[in-house]
């Protein structure tokens, strides 16, 4: 039997969210995994749901494909988007979202760890195939959460 981190959906529910992520955005690859990742833990951080009407998310991050695919795992998971003017981002080269809860005011910022970044964008120096970029996107929604981010309240 798997051990799976007590941050870390179980492995079914992770597949079922990365096919609705994928769904809405076209395709699935790490970046949009790893948007996903971020705000599992940053809902989870605060202790709150999944499209709650409160949630609302502040991303920075480079906007370009492929580190802008973050931007639609995080509308995946939270239900905050553009049109709702719940997610908001802005152009930085440091990556790291801000989940804030406006009824109360909690914050947690979710921040990749540099090392993360930089493994990802070795392995996609290689332009992989549609299938090794699945795999690489199952790898980060399965690794443990302390792995993946530094998670610290604002």
């Amino acid at each position: 039997m798997e051990m799976v981190s007590k941050n870390q959906p179980e492995q079914r529910e992770m597949k079922d969210i990365l096919s609705k992520a994928e769904d809405m955005h076209g395709h699935l690859g790490p970046f949009l995994a790893l948007g996903v990742r971020m705000s599992l833990a940053g809902v989870r951080n605060l202790e709150t749901k999944e499209g709650n009407p409160q949630l609302h998310t502040k991303a920075e991050l480079i906007y370009k494909v492929p580190f802008s695919c973050m931007l639609d795992g995080i509308q995946a998971v939270t239900k905050c988007t553009v049109g709702n003017k719940r997610l908001t981002w802005k152009e930085s080269k440091e990556f790291e979202t801000t989940f804030i809860l406006k009824d109360n005011g909690r914050r947690i910022v979710v921040r990749p760890k540099p090392t993360l970044i930089r493994e990802l964008r070795h392995k996609l120096e290689s332009k992989p195939s549609d299938a090794a970029l699945r795999q690489l996107a199952f790898d980060i929604a399965t690794r443990p959460e302390e792995e993946l981010f530094n998670i610290t309240p604002k």
